[in-house]
């Protein structure tokens, strides 16, 4: 019994703080990350004077510098001059080798995810792909109307099929809306099911729709 108690008790404390620090430490490692990529340049010239003058090292001036040449980029970047020679800098940069493979991805992520003007996702959907029995999300792009080869009108929805766990890779597929369900689900909550293979989503999430799913294939 008291053996039983304090596994409870390890196991308890283990899932109550080690997320905590887990957390903390990849939190750590990025800041120190930022830091260092022109700190390691400023550092050298000023944490000598600061140490002589007032004892201690400073911390944080990487990230600083930056934070400022962000916001200069930024500025530049919208310049219509600057516009104009950004592309012929971009060709020139992708003729490095490995560039070319590189670059291309890390810009449409980082697109993705700081960009303003978002894919237009409407809804998160859920149906049967690739084959019976096995379910997908998907996010509804677009909806039209079109006739089968009997003349019936057919209302279809665009979908976007979202790949793991890089979520600006994947396919789009045409599907009719009766075969599809729609979630009462966000866009991001669906998107961190996808990244995580499903381990983020919610017990209650997908259950009852995947019977329904089931059920309206099956008429």
């Amino acid at each position: 019994m008291i053996k039983t108690k304090l596994r409870r008790y390890m196991v308890t404390g283990i899932v109550v703080l080690l997320p905590v620090f887990i957390t903390i430490n990849i939190l750590s490692v990025a800041i120190r990350f930022l830091d260092n990529l022109l700190g390691r340049y400023i550092y050298p010239y000023i944490n000598p004077y600061i140490k002589d003058t007032f004892g201690v090292s400073i911390f944080g001036v990487g990230i600083l510098a930056i934070s400022v040449l962000i916001f200069i980029s930024g500025i530049l970047a919208t310049n219509v001059l600057v516009k104009k020679i950004i592309p012929f800098i971009e060709r020139l940069f992708m003729r490095i080798p490995l560039v070319y493979q590189i670059y291309p991805s890390v810009k449409k992520l980082v697109k993705f995810l700081f960009s303003e003007e978002k894919i237009a996702f409407k809804k998160v959907v859920l149906f049967e792909y690739p084959k019976k029995n096995v379910f997908t999300l998907g996010f509804v792009t677009n909806e039209f109307v079109h006739k089968n080869t009997n003349g019936d009108e057919i209302n279809t929805v665009c979908v976007y099929i979202s790949s793991a766990p890089n979520p600006i890779t994947g396919f789009f597929v045409m599907v009719p809306k009766k075969d599809v369900v729609f979630l009462d689900i966000s866009i991001e909550e669906a998107f961190k099911i996808i990244i995580s293979g499903g381990v983020l989503m919610r017990d209650d999430v997908l259950g009852d729709k995947i019977k329904l799913a089931r059920l309206s294939s099956e008429d």
